[in-house]
């Protein structure tokens, strides 16, 4: 293979690893964003769940209409909120599933040009051995020349 094919293999396997990396930092992000809504997921599940408690001892020592109705309101917006959140939770995941998709693909790419790489190097070091074995075979049938004529 020619020095300018392995450049180019090269350059191309570069890149590649380039588009690796970054794969691999946009999957991270993709990652920490997911802890991050699934955290705030999990705190307003236990907000809402701390609430209705307070709410439920609040009717056990009796409590005005107005009252149950302000919790009974408050509680339908930390449900909406849960919602949202769980929507967003879904949203992330499905980029993280995108993102890892992305990195698999980035990786396969440069493991087939780490694989033509490979191949071009040992096309190479055969055609060297085959080079250096013909100049031995000529060596060799020189120097046989040159004994028998002496």
């Amino acid at each position: 293979m020619s020095s300018q094919k392995t450049v180019v293999l090269n350059t191309l396997q570069d890149l590649a690893e380039k588009d690796v990396e970054a794969a691999v930092e946009r999957l991270g992000e993709a990652n920490r964003q997911l802890v991050e809504v699934e955290k705030s997921l999990a705190i307003l599940m236990q907000y809402r769940a701390d609430y209705a408690s307070q709410r439920d001892n609040a009717m056990a020592n009796g409590i005005t209409a107005e009252v149950y109705q302000n919790y009974q309101n408050f509680l339908g917006k930390l449900s909406q909120a849960i919602v949202t959140q769980t929507e967003s939770v879904e949203r992330v995941r499905q980029i993280c599933h995108l993102r890892k998709q992305e990195w698999q693909e980035c990786q396969k790419k440069k493991m087939s040009y780490d694989v033509l790489l490979e191949r071009a190097e040992k096309r190479v070091q055969l055609a060297e051995l085959k080079k250096d074995q013909k100049m031995m075979d000529e060596y060799a049938m020189r120097a046989s020349r040159n004994n028998t004529r002496q």
